[in-house]
């Protein structure tokens, strides 16, 4: 993977920032994560006891804590853009303790593997999409995008692997994206 510029990077997490900022108040909290993992749990029909609902949910706190301990700033919210984009870069590069962001790639991956065979298909990806907002092209796009081996599904490696070329790749218009939320 070749070497990616900050602005490239920084672009990225600005786009994630908006995103996730679902109240408008351009600051991010727990309440703009929480918000996420209720249009999951709403969207695949989720119990809060189900035990996707709490990998998702507990994935994106383990995020949120580590974007907190990572920002340099007090209290629970990262005030604005620049706090969240600088935090973002110290936890996708921090590997001293949990990788928070492949936990939440994996825990992403179980909700998408509807039927638990190991894969994702077209059609869990497409309902992914659905419950993002997204339109079944640009998720039939990504979805050949992140389907590297050709083999009509995606596997855990395949997804694992686009969260972090969303992270790291050349590609600001990376297909990983999905992981975070980002339609």
């Amino acid at each position: 993977m070749e070497t990616v510029s900050a602005a490239a990077i920084t672009e990225r997490f600005g786009r994630l920032f908006d995103t996730l900022d679902s109240d408008g108040d351009g600051a991010i909290d727990w309440e703009d994560y929480q918000r996420l993992v209720d249009r999951y749990t709403r969207g695949y029909s989720l119990e809060a006891e189900d035990r996707r609902t709490q990998a998702l949910r507990t994935s994106y706190q383990m995020l949120w804590l580590e974007l907190l301990r990572h920002s340099g700033v007090s209290g629970a919210r990262l005030p604005d853009r620049e706090a969240f984009v600088r935090a973002m870069h110290a936890v996708a590069e921090d590997g001293s303790r949990f990788n928070a962001t492949e936990g939440l790639a994996d825990a992403v991956f179980d909700l998408l593997d509807d039927d638990d065979d190991g894969s994702i298909s077209e059609a869990e990806y497409l309902r992914y999409a659905e419950v993002l907002g997204a339109g079944a092209e640009i998720a039939r796009t990504r979805f050949k995008a992140l389907d590297t081996d050709g083999d009509g599904s995606i596997g855990r490696e395949e997804f694992i692997q686009s969260a972090r070329e969303f992270l790291f790749g050349d590609d600001t218009e990376s297909a990983g994206g999905f992981v975070f939320g980002m339609v």
